[in-house]
């Protein structure tokens, strides 16, 4: 009997297994330390409580050197950036007035993810910078009591600032911060302030090559970050929670890291978004997804110059890329705005050329020859061709563009003619129907 005793033991031993009574010595030398306070939030994560008298919450503040490198970003270079990049990139004018310095980086780890009147933001992370360094304040409450004092500490902090970035901020952190300062009676002041949310410049920037515009996926693919042992995000409500029982702080370690990482990435990306585009004839941006993305950008906000400019550019290099086709659309239609109606027909024609299937390249160009060029036979041909290939085209009855094409057809059938009963052929006399559809 001994001898198999002794064959366990050895066996437990090199498997890292206790015996029964090494396990209870170890929960006891545990318990005591619990008790002695080892395991408390002081101890774990050392801060300070804020606030007066009974009305007070846990503040974790860390400054961070200027030229700290988060990923391949040192946090001082979101302080050269020029806000017309980052106006740009939001589609949104208001932003060529951000000045860094007078910007919060805000993020907040919540109760949970849905939202909600009864979502609390237990940790709200906000950075911001002091004469010569990045500070990240992050706020922690310890108990459901503590959020009004929290909330009247922060917006003392929002007083001083007039602009805000976060990341998904203007869907879910600043909504839940308003209903959070509402319910606690507190002004609620980031309402007026100038908001750039980093998701949305992300998303129209990088969506095309990476997919997923989660900030660990923007992280990864275009910071350089890598995180190492994170918490996952949706695990985060339940550490509150289980902290809120046990008071053992050592699992929200992980948490106020995570916290942490968050809201230097959104530093550090707003530099890198301006960095980019300040780099001369787009050179900043190495991969043509993203290239046309910045097409696509000023397209969407009536930059038909740059447009052209970029777009040019983009068909200089990428001379066999699917993605030309999306860039003569933009191309074209920029052309049209301009009123540059012979370079328009050419990249439609390129178009056609390059995508035989092009449907719309074969109807822009058809309004061009019955309406600029009185070319009645060329725009009934290639009204004839998007009609075949409409026809052509699998479909559970005739589609709306099929009777649209057919309509154009019969128009420019009586035009012509009614242009050789008066004896002129082709060439048309002015009538409402000139202008119809360009």
């Amino acid at each position: 009997m001994s001898e198999i005793q002794d064959k366990l033991a050895a066996l437990s031993r090199r498997a890292g297994l206790m015996t029964g009574a090494q396990w209870a010595r170890q929960r006891a030398e545990e318990d005591q330390r619990r008790r002695a306070g080892a395991y408390d939030l002081d101890r774990v994560l050392p801060g300070k409580e804020v606030g007066e008298g009974d009305a007070r919450f846990y503040l974790i503040r860390s400054d961070f050197p200027l030229d700290v490198a988060h990923g391949t970003v040192e946090l001082g270079a979101v302080l050269s950036t020029s806000s017309k990049h980052i106006a740009f990139s939001a589609c949104d004018p208001e932003l060529e007035d951000l000045d860094p310095r007078a910007t919060l980086f805000m993020d907040t780890e919540t109760t949970g993810l849905a939202g909600g009147a009864g979502t609390v933001a237990f940790l709200v992370g906000v950075g911001y910078f002091t004469e010569d360094a990045f500070r990240l304040d992050q706020c922690f409450m310890r108990d459901f009591d503590e959020e009004e004092p929290m909330l009247r500490f922060l917006a003392e902090l929002f007083a001083t600032h007039n602009a805000v970035v976060g990341y998904n901020s203007k869907s879910f952190d600043l909504p839940l911060l308003r209903t959070r300062f509402i319910q606690n009676r507190i002004p609620f002041r980031l309402d007026g302030y100038m908001h750039y949310d980093a998701m949305h410049a992300a998303r129209r920037i990088w969506k095309d090559r990476l997919g997923s515009c989660t900030l660990g996926a923007v992280e990864e693919a275009i910071l350089g970050v890598r995180r190492a042992g994170d918490v996952p995000g949706h695990l985060i409500p339940q550490f509150w929670f289980d902290y809120l029982r046990s008071r053992d702080a050592r699992p929200l370690t992980g948490v106020f890291q995570h916290h942490q990482t968050d809201i230097l990435s959104l530093v550090a990306l707003t530099g890198l978004v301006s960095q980019l585009l300040e780099a001369p004839d787009g050179g900043g941006f190495e991969y043509a997804e993203d290239r046309l993305s910045i097409v696509r950008l000023h397209f969407r906000q009536k930059h038909y110059e740059d447009v052209v400019e970029h777009a040019l550019r983009f068909l200089e290099s990428e001379d066999r890329s699917p993605l030309r086709r999306q860039c003569l659309e933009m191309l074209a239609f920029a052309c049209k705005r301009l009123q540059r109606f012979e370079e328009m027909a050419r990249f439609w024609e390129r178009l056609i050329d390059e995508f035989p299937s092009h449907l719309d390249a074969r109807l822009e160009l058809a309004k061009h020859c019955e309406h600029r060029l009185r070319d009645l036979g060329r725009a009934e041909a290639l009204c004839l061709d998007a009609l075949d290939l409409l026809e052509r085209r699998p479909s559970g009855g005739e589609a709306p563009h099929t009777a649209a094409v057919r309509e154009r057809i019969e128009r420019i059938r009586g035009k012509r003619a009614r242009g050789l009963r008066a004896g002129r052929g082709d060439d048309l006399v002015r009538d409402a129907e000139d202008n119809e559809g360009t």
